[in-house]
């Protein structure tokens, strides 16, 4: 995996979040959810999308969730990471994503950038935006 950062000094710690983002997709929608402020933005093939509570997030990974498994999609790792510090609290982090089968064959990939703030809550996701390939 590459990985770099950039200049500033914030407690984000890119991989330990996309790893728990990335657990999260193997326990439901609501636990997605969970990792994005309110509301949030997300851009994704062509559409942009405001979700301006945790239940209009949810009921969007709801369907993500059921697009992904329809695919054939168990897993997720990422194989590229570039994160760098915004200021004190904010950061970015550039992911590419790749989407794998129960036997861990790759599926598919995608690439998505997280722009994030951290809040009392800890980081959350402001806006998402998947990389039209």
């Amino acid at each position: 995996m590459n990985m770099s950062h950039g200049r500033g000094a914030t407690s984000f710690d890119a991989e330990a979040f996309l790893n728990a983002y990335r657990d999260s997709f193997v326990q439901g929608s609501a636990v997605i959810a969970s990792f994005y402020a309110e509301p949030c933005v997300t851009a994704r093939m062509g559409q942009v999308r405001i979700n301006p509570s945790r239940s209009d997030t949810t009921a969007l990974f709801a369907e993500v969730d059921k697009q992904y498994r329809a695919r054939g999609f168990t897993h997720a790792d990422y194989e590229l990471l570039d994160a760098r510090d915004l200021g004190g609290n904010s950061a970015l982090a550039t992911a590419r994503w790749a989407y794998k089968s129960a036997d861990g064959q790759v599926i598919w990939r995608t690439t998505f950038t997280y722009n994030l703030y951290r809040s009392v809550e800890g980081w959350r996701i402001l806006l998402q935006t998947m990389h039209d390939d």
